[in-house]
């Protein structure tokens, strides 16, 4: 079935409604991108069986635990074993699979929190060319690519509500995303950019059972699929998406919302002044600050730094401005996140706009929900920039802590999710 083809049929089966032998029998199939490199090494515990594209031939078998290695010349695609021996060539693309029930374990995966490692996976592995290099693709039906991507996402020791949240709003953004990386030969990739996927070696039992009881359940609004955006920790306030994406139009059901039951917190956004800068600073009883969930770095932070550091990062953002002055946030959001950032220079003044660029100009900070202040003698040139702030990631969507926070507080995951989703609700698709 051709490309464009077989993302028509998935599109179709993912309106449809019911129970899932609904679908055919059949669940929807993802490709997920998993490493690009020269070389691809792989092995499986219980062998791997080697075909050819058509999936009718196969071409070789890889006995248990023994590490073979695909490398390219040109269109031919070579496999070699530790040793170098040739164990076979064919042209196109190779399909790996593991006996029933098993995995094939590709080696050297980059992973977002672990560094390099080995790791198993569930399903069919392609090996084909991309670019000059190969690429690692996984195909497997939807449910399962979840086990991999909810204990990646949110620890497997949450409350079990809260990561039945996480696995539905885990579904949506696979649905939403599909496709993104079609030009590359699979669907999502494996990393933050998509969502993290950590294959079958991140599964837990907990996380197993939060994909399985929310089967085939979505976030809907209006009758549509919702794009259920999450971070780790929205420090307090979740953000409009337009707040931290600029060039995004307003999405109805991803405003900014108070993370805390106001009767017993004593907030009220927006804030300002000395308001805003001790609630960037303290920490409020709202539901995000869970320091058993998460540590207390994620919900408030602070550093000290050098001028010279920061201009470094200032620079590669915006270009030249001389000697770095002072910066200064000169709008903000409702829920406290910096709207634009004013870096002033002895030869420009340039801005920052958004989230994304601010973060990135400052240094890489946690968030977007900050407040600076120069450290300097008197008027003179700072030597350094103290930055103290609330949060960790977009703040848009759900608050991954705070759903535990809610979950502790009896809430259950379609509760957790219309909270966060304004105007939505949790439907099943198939």
């Amino acid at each position: 079935m051709g490309f464009r083809l077989r993302w028509a049929v998935l599109t179709l089966l993912a309106l449809v409604t019911g129970p899932p032998d609904r679908c055919a029998g059949e669940l929807l199939k993802v490709r997920i991108g998993l490493i690009q490199a020269g070389t691809i090494s792989f092995s499986g515990p219980a062998g791997v069986t080697v075909q050819t594209a058509s999936a009718n031939t196969t071409i070789a078998w890889a006995p248990p635990l023994h590490l073979w290695i695909v490398s390219t010349d040109g269109s031919m695609l070579f496999v070699r074993n530790e040793d170098g021996e040739e164990k076979l060539r064919a042209r196109g693309k190779l399909r790996l699979l593991p006996p029933e029930g098993g995995v094939v374990t590709i080696h050297g995966i980059g992973g977002h929190w672990d560094g390099i490692e080995d790791r198993a996976y569930r399903g069919v592995i392609e090996v084909l060319r991309y670019g000059g290099e190969l690429t690692a693709v996984n195909v497997l039906d939807i449910e399962t690519y979840l086990r991999g991507v909810v204990p990646s996402e949110m620890p497997t020791t949450y409350p079990i509500e809260a990561l039945k949240a996480q696995a539905v709003a885990a579904r949506g953004q696979a649905l939403a995303k599909a496709g993104r990386h079609r030009s590359e030969g699979f669907d999502l990739c494996a990393t933050q950019h998509c969502q993290v996927y950590g294959g079958a070696t991140s599964e837990a039992e907990s996380t197993n059972s939060a994909v399985a009881i929310t089967w085939g359940q979505v976030v809907e609004y209006e009758g549509r699929l919702a794009n259920t955006l999450y971070s780790s920790n929205c420090g307090g306030h979740t953000a409009n998406n337009e707040d931290y994406w600029p060039d995004q139009k307003p999405i109805l059901y991803l405003r900014g919302i108070a993370d805390f039951n106001e009767h017993e917190v004593p907030l009220a956004f927006p804030l300002s002044g000395e308001d805003l800068s001790d609630y960037l600073k303290y920490a409020p009883p709202v539901y995000c600050n869970q320091p058993w969930y998460g540590k207390a770095s994620k919900f408030r932070w602070w550093s000290i730094i050098p001028r010279e550091e920061l201009k470094e990062s200032l620079v590669a953002e915006v270009g030249d401005f001389g000697d770095l002055i002072d910066i200064r946030v000169t709008k903000r959001a409702e829920c406290g996140i910096a709207l634009e950032v004013a870096v002033i220079g002895t030869k420009a003044l340039h801005k920052l706009e958004g989230g994304s660029q601010i973060r990135r100009g400052l240094g890489g900070l946690n968030s977007a929900s900050f407040a600076i202040r120069r450290i300097a003698e008197g008027e003179g040139v700072p030597t350094a920039f103290a930055i103290w702030g609330a949060g960790w990631g977009h703040q848009v969507g759900m608050c991954q802590i705070g759903a535990a926070g809610l979950a502790d507080r009896g809430w259950d995951y379609k509760g957790i999710l219309s909270k966060y989703y304004t105007g939505c609700t949790v439907t099943r698709r198939y």
